[in-house]
């Protein structure tokens, strides 16, 4: 009897560690998920309420704050407005529910119209026709509505409407593009449509590709810094040097001529010439001495020739400067002709006059 009563105690105490454990990976399969990660989103607030769905984003803000998806989980189809309020609480809007079996689905995207183009080919012209008054308060209207036509109108009238189908009742979606995250929402609109032909075959909606585009489109861009490549020289090509024996010169020596220097005179004031200037002769100039030949290198391990030197003039001597009190050459004399005056230089009284003085 001790035995029995013995082994009944030992199944107890396994049947309930079975239960802890069996517990264990329920606890941890439903983890707390951040509630308040942005953008936002409906499924960690569906999976912190125990209930595990799939959720496809549609349309989100620019800031975050707001999302429109399909949440599938627990035999319904729903599409829900996700809102992060002022308070800091989401709250969950729900748009549709209906079964979990869709028998039909359409993607509608209605563009804007000739009538609306017309509309914003007017705003633009009459914002160009109040930019031309030149007044303050019709600049900044005219400013405003040439914006408004060029721009925001034909962007902002875009509309997609989804029109979901079950067991024979339609329900309608309208999606805008106002205030929202255009590249998401342009990657969601393309997917959609393959995503809905998927989940109508298989019963499982897809998500995988939908959040890792959007999880890209989020990622800020870091740019890359291109480093230099280092490039390793090329390796030269091996040059055999055969060493140059050249015939042995005696060595010459040069003597090169000094002329005598001449001890300048103190400055003196010289009388100005009275003739013609005369012209200093100019000493010829010396030819420059050649140089000797190069000497033959010694004979050592191979080595590279030197170049050859080229032989350089030497400068040319500078003139002897002349003595301030060198006598200066006779200027030449010229023989002119003197010019004949047959009148007299007195007259005949004044000769006889002097005539009579004389006697």
């Amino acid at each position: 009897m001790e035995n029995e009563s013995a082994s009944s105690e030992d199944i107890e105490e396994q049947e309930i560690l079975e239960e802890e454990i069996d517990e264990e990976p329920a606890e941890i399969q439903h983890e707390m998920m951040d509630v308040l990660a942005l953008p936002i989103r409906a499924k960690p607030l569906f999976h912190n309420n125990h209930e595990d769905v799939d959720e496809f984003p549609l349309s989100e803000s620019k800031d975050g704050l707001k999302s429109t998806s399909i949440v599938v989980g627990d035999g319904l189809f729903r599409v829900v407005e996700t809102t992060l309020h002022q308070d800091g609480i989401p709250r969950i809007d729900v748009q549709l529910v209906m079964d979990a079996e869709l028998t039909s689905f359409q993607h509608v995207i209605e563009k804007p119209t000739s009538i609306q183009f017309g509309l914003s080919a007017g705003f633009t012209l009459v914002g160009l026709l109040l930019m031309m008054i030149q007044e303050l308060t019709p600049v900044v209207l005219g400013l405003g509505l040439f914006l408004v036509g060029l721009k925001f109108l034909p962007t902002h009238l875009e509309k997609h409407r989804l029109i979901f189908s079950s067991c024979g009742n339609s329900h309608e979606i309208e999606l805008g593009t106002w205030n929202a995250f255009n590249p998401g929402f342009q990657a969601s609109m393309a997917l959609i449509g393959p995503t809905m032909a998927d989940y109508m075959r298989t019963g499982q909606l897809d998500i995988s590709e939908i959040n890792e585009v959007h999880k890209q489109l989020r990622t800020p861009v870091v740019p890359i810094m291109e480093q230099p490549i280092a490039q390793l020289p090329e390796p030269a090509a091996p040059v055999e040097i055969v060493p140059l024996q050249a015939p042995e010169v005696a060595p010459t020596t040069v003597t090169l001529e000094t002329e005598p220097v001449v001890n300048e005179a103190p400055e003196q004031e010289m009388p100005a010439p009275l003739g013609p200037p005369a012209s200093t002769p100019v000493p010829p100039e010396p030819m420059p001495a050649p140089l000797p030949p190069p000497l033959a290198p010694p004979v050592g391990p191979p080595s590279p020739a030197p170049p050859p030197v080229m032989p350089q003039p030497l400068p040319a001597p500078l003139p002897q400067p002349i003595p301030l009190n060198m006598p200066m050459p006779e200027a030449p004399r010229i023989a002119v002709q003197a010019t004949p005056n047959d009148e007299p230089s007195i007259s005949q009284e004044e000769q006889n006059a002097l005539l009579d003085e004389l006697s």
